[in-house]
């Protein structure tokens, strides 16, 4: 049985560093508490989705998340289980990695172990996962807006595409649209479509700032 990390975060300055210490620790650990940072930071650090290539070359993946301050958050990564479920957005992203030749024998072994029959069978994959182009065009022309949309963690990123896209009528989309907009040139996720595990939705809304939505629109667990 592997070892089980200390519940304090640790943190790394770069992606290479976490890949160091998988390759190094990845058959005697059995998880590891990361401190990711927001894209803006002051203190630099890896990011999320910097954190979650380099798990997922290795055969590991992302669970609990959970806030440390106003610039970072930590999320526990543990190697992926012979039969656990993978979401199409990371079956595509390990596609992607091993094509770049970043995937490591132990990451391959367990991407190619994955069962199709559980495989992209979250019930919120047959909603719609990505903004419409032209959608996504405006919220591309306002980079810190898509920088840290960018940053999010893909449950995130789907939940807000669904919340989007599944508006009736074309001005509904507009303004929510807007609203997505808006929190992210701040560098704020929109309440309380960011749910984290074991955490209720934000009910506090920022001074001046577009109303958010009353429900999230998405699952609750990170992509896995």
């Amino acid at each position: 049985m592997g070892q089980v990390a200390a519940s304090r975060p640790t943190r790394f300055r770069s992606p290479a560093a976490f890949r160091a210490w998988l390759a190094k620790h990845q058959d005697g650990r059995a998880e590891l508490i990361v401190r990711c940072y927001k894209v803006h930071a002051r203190e630099k650090g890896i990011t999320y989705k910097q954190a979650l290539d380099e798990a997922l070359c290795f055969g590991w993946i992302d669970g609990v998340r959970r806030s440390l301050d106003d610039e970072s958050f930590s999320v526990r990564f543990t190697p992926r289980k012979p039969r656990s479920i993978w979401s199409r957005v990371n079956i595509a992203r390990a596609r992607e990695l091993e094509a770049e030749g970043r995937m490591t024998p132990r990451g391959l072994v367990a991407f190619r172990a994955r069962e199709e029959a559980r495989s992209g069978v979250y019930s919120f994959e047959s909603r719609p996962v990505a903004l419409a182009p032209p959608f996504e065009r405006r919220l591309r022309a306002n980079r810190r807006a898509w920088e840290f949309f960018q940053s999010q963690p893909p449950w995130y990123r789907r939940t807000c595409a669904f919340w989007v896209m599944s508006a009736k009528r074309e001005e509904t989309r507009a303004s929510r649209l807007e609203v997505l907009i808006a929190y992210s040139a701040r560098g704020t996720p929109v309440p309380p479509l960011a749910r984290t595990p074991r955490q209720a939705p934000a009910r506090a809304r920022p001074a001046k700032s577009p109303s958010a939505p009353r429900r999230a629109a998405g699952e609750r667990q990170p992509a896995r």
